[in-house]
């Protein structure tokens, strides 16, 4: 459960720093290839007191620590979670980078920056292009004080960390599906491409923007496709039956099986140049299956994914996507 790990919430993108420079942080939620990790840096220096996340003294360097993300929300003082691990591990002193391990930029006066790191994780979780209604924001007039190190940990406002954990966890179960509602209203609605959707994997990633930054901007023309492909047949099992839409075949739902997130998205067009917005990412499934995957035990969970892996994988290859099962698996831990 979250409310047993130690946590740390980190000001992104505020400091006097970033007035004039771009700021170590920026690559915190790009996945790096070299080390095949999220790789993410605590403004400023890196400076975290791993004793206060449950290091002995002589220790430099912890496990299993929740790192939560905030921004500025919009232009008030303000801030909003935007990102969120739940199993880092991190390092005291910070990790200074190379050029080698791929984190470098170009400043705003035009020199080189390597950008080090403290943090380290094998998941990250991007809350970005969540709309408003479905932010957690923090009022900084209630606590006014709180980010002047850009950082706090868990037990300094008691009350504040029962409610961001309560957020995290609802978040984790599902509770946010990207007005899924919408989604599938706009793939009922769609019109079968002439094409039937061949090769898809292959365009450019595109985004859209959403009211709190960039989101995929999903064709919904290949979940119809898929769809119809199915039969209109629950991938799960053909045998779930829902109820008749007006065009005379069973209701079924789109759901891509790689999470089409942004952080996702841009991860396996960086690494494979796939676009995971494909019908070899999407499946035919009921309305019962796909609560399951978002809302059901962890046990179920996986009970639903392991036949969907089953029924994907040989699709998912042909378009150049690679991905194990327990590698999904942790996509919807």
């Amino acid at each position: 459960m979250l409310s047993d790990k130690p946590f740390i919430v980190i000001d992104l993108y505020s400091g006097r720093y970033t007035n004039d420079r771009v700021g170590h942080e920026v690559l915190n939620f790009e996945w790096n290839e070299t080390v095949q990790k999220y790789l993410g840096y605590c403004p400023p220096l890196n400076n975290i007191v791993i004793q206060r996340l449950g290091a002995k003294q002589n220790e430099k360097v912890v496990h299993n620590v929740m790192v939560i993300y905030v921004q500025k929300s919009g232009k008030t003082s303000d801030r909003e979670i935007i990102g969120f691990t739940d199993n880092a591990t991190i390092h005291r002193p910070g990790v200074k980078a190379t050029p080698s391990i791929g984190r470098t930029i170009e400043d705003t006066d035009g020199s080189k920056q390597h950008c080090d790191y403290c943090i380290e994780s094998d998941t990250l979780y991007d809350l970005r292009s969540l709309p408003l209604s479905d932010k957690f924001i923090i009022r900084i007039a209630e606590h006014p004080r709180m980010f002047r190190k850009q950082r706090f940990y868990k037990g300094k406002y008691p009350e504040l960390d029962e409610s961001i954990i309560q957020y995290l966890e609802d978040y984790l179960a599902g509770s946010f599906t990207d007005n899924d509602f919408n989604e599938q209203e706009n793939i009922q609605m769609a019109i079968l491409p002439k094409d039937g959707g061949k090769g898809a994997y292959k365009a450019k990633l595109e985004y859209k923007e959403g009211l709190n930054g960039k989101a995929v901007k999903k064709r919904h023309y290949l979940a119809k496709q898929v769809l119809h492909n199915s039969g209109y047949k629950c991938a799960v099992c053909a045998d779930h039956d829902t109820f008749l839409t007006n065009n005379g075949v069973q209701y079924m739902e789109g759901h891509h099986l790689i999470p089409c997130t942004p952080s996702n998205a841009k991860r396996f067009w960086e690494k494979y140049e796939a676009n995971i917005d494909c019908i070899e990412n999407i499946v035919c499934i009921c309305p019962t299956c796909h609560r399951q995957i978002h809302f059901g035990s962890d046990a179920d969970k996986r009970e639903v994914i392991e036949k969907l892996y089953e029924v994907k994988e040989a699709e998912l290859e042909s378009a150049r996507i690679k991905i194990g099962l327990e590698e999904l698996i942790e996509l919807y831990s």
